[in-house]
């Protein structure tokens, strides 16, 4: 780690993507948060001179050891000295609530902050008719992990949220087309403080609208806090639907409809909108897909010619959402039997419904879920998991989107025979509002009633979630863990305390 030259790039026959002027040598502040992984990857395979930050605890992560191998240089911990002179720019995540070293240095030197939402609309603009975006207010990251994995021909490209099992975050390719996943969903974002950082003077490339080959557009709905309500949500999918050529849209989501008579009513010159979802009048129709209880086995018609699929994901919800990515690459032209056997090996996204394993006969399930509906999905599908008792453990996302969706947080466990709720994910230290999460506790017990609802309490006398949950389940049950704070790390905590109910659980679980 912090070393002074780059690893060499090998450049393949095929030329790389080109890289814009303003990152080619640009630091990633945490270049661990959701989305800047891809971001960094795409980057440095692209020959860009790519450094990055981590906090202290991250200094052993396998993510790590993968962005180094990919050629950006990593420092560990946040230092204004990682902001040096020879940046074109800085990018960071939005995630930030407070002051920050490197963003206030790169201030001082007068050097362009932007945010990784801007980045991907830099690369967008410089990719020109190869851009293929995946977008929606909330339930991008199968769709875009899956679009990119069946379209991965050696030369495309793709910047992720949130990586597909087993694969990468980011990859640049050897031609001009790359998969981006613009949803604003990619972390726990809250209010920017007074002050927060700007960049200079916008750049040229801001005042130009990138134009896309393609776009997938999965919901419109509010999610707080970066759409307040469903018309702000429809109107971001609409400024983007209206920059692409083909634009798919599933019907499945009732927001989407609302997009298509947007489109329909001032149509773009010789733009295509295809549908795609199970009624038989879609463009792209997908007959009942069928759980054989390792995957879902689905027939897709596309201009009168079906085609079958091996789907090995769980989740209905998350089949759905493979489909629509088959979808968008058959109306790209993609051969379809190369693309089925693509999606044949596509097993989803981590964390997203992934069985961590089992101990006395209680099967642990992960979920990346953040907004209402994601949750009610991953819920559901859990439900058909298991013959046993369902117990889910959820950690809301950001004092913001809790607070704005406490009742639809607490809905959404409809169906669970018990829900511990953890305090709610947030990098603020202070807040002015109270705390929502007795206000999702009183949802919850609205739908489930007295008795199955508890929140997780701290304190030396208190019970840990893992004995919480360890007293509750028993043999043939299943617990699901939701969350992107500390549950990243309970499933596996979890499952140590199931395996050895009176062993101190170590410190790196």
């Amino acid at each position: 780690m912090d070393t002074t030259t780059r690893p060499e790039t090998v450049v393949g026959t095929n030329p790389r993507p080109s890289v814009p002027g303003l990152l080619t040598a640009v630091h990633l502040v945490d270049v661990l948060a959701p989305g800047m992984e891809g971001l960094a990857r795409w980057l440095a395979e692209a020959g860009a001179d790519v450094t990055g930050s981590i906090p202290e605890a991250a200094r052993n992560s396998p993510v790590v050891a993968a962005l180094e191998a990919a050629g950006v240089r990593v420092h560990v911990g946040f230092d204004a000295g990682h902001v040096r002179t020879d940046r074109t720019a800085v990018v960071w995540s939005g995630v930030v609530a407070g002051p920050h070293p490197e963003l206030d240095r790169a201030q001082v030197l007068r050097l362009p902050v932007i945010g990784r939402a801007v980045a991907l609309k830099a690369l967008s603009v410089q990719a020109g008719a190869g851009a293929v975006a995946v977008a929606g207010s909330h339930s991008t990251a199968t769709a875009a992990a899956a679009l990119a994995h069946v379209l991965d021909d050696g030369r495309t490209g793709w910047i992720l949220t949130a990586p597909a099992r087993d694969g990468a975050a980011g990859h640049a390719g050897d031609g001009g087309r790359v998969v981006v996943d613009l949803c604003p969903d990619a972390g726990t974002h809250e209010a920017a403080p007074p002050g927060a950082w700007q960049h200079r003077p916008a750049p040229h490339f801001l005042h130009s609208e990138p134009r896309f080959a393609a776009a997938l557009i999965l919901a419109t709905s509010a999610t707080a806090p970066h759409f307040e309500d469903n018309i702000a949500g429809l109107n971001a999918a609409e400024r983007l639907g209206r920059s692409a050529t083909v634009v798919v849209l599933p019907t499945w989501d009732t927001s989407t409809a609302n997009l298509r008579e947007r489109l329909g009513d001032r149509p773009v010159p010789g733009q295509q909108v295809v549908t795609v979802g199970t009624d038989p009048d879609s463009t792209v129709w997908i007959m009942t897909p069928r759980w054989t209880g390792q995957d879902f086995r689905v027939v897709m018609r596309y201009q009168n010619t079906d085609h079958a699929f091996v789907l090995p994901v769980a989740g209905r919800h998350h089949a759905l959402a493979v489909c629509a990515a088959i979808a968008t690459a058959l109306v790209l032209g993609e051969d379809p039997q190369a693309v089925a056997e693509r999606a044949a090996s596509f097993r989803g996204v981590e964390r997203s419904l992934a069985t961590l394993g089992s101990h006395r006969g209680i099967t642990v399930v992960d979920s990346r879920a953040r907004h209402p509906r994601e949750v009610a999905q991953d819920v559901e599908a859990a439900r058909m998991l298991t013959e046993g008792s369902l117990l889910v453990v959820l950690e809301p996302d950001g004092i913001a989107r809790t607070s704005a969706h406490a009742a639809e947080l607490g809905a959404a466990l409809e169906g669970v025979d018990h829900a511990l709720l953890l305090p709610v994910s947030t990098p603020l230290v202070h807040h002015a509002v109270p705390d929502p999460l007795d206000a999702v506790e009183q949802a919850a017990r609205n739908e489930l009633g007295d008795g199955k609802v508890q929140q997780a309490r701290t304190g030396p006398s208190e019970p840990s979630p893992e004995q919480r949950i360890g007293e509750l389940a028993s043999d043939g049950d299943l617990v699901l863990v939701v969350g992107t704070g500390q549950a990243e790390r309970l499933g596996a905590r979890l499952l140590f305390h199931l395996a050895a109910p009176g062993a101190p659980i170590p410190q790196h679980l």
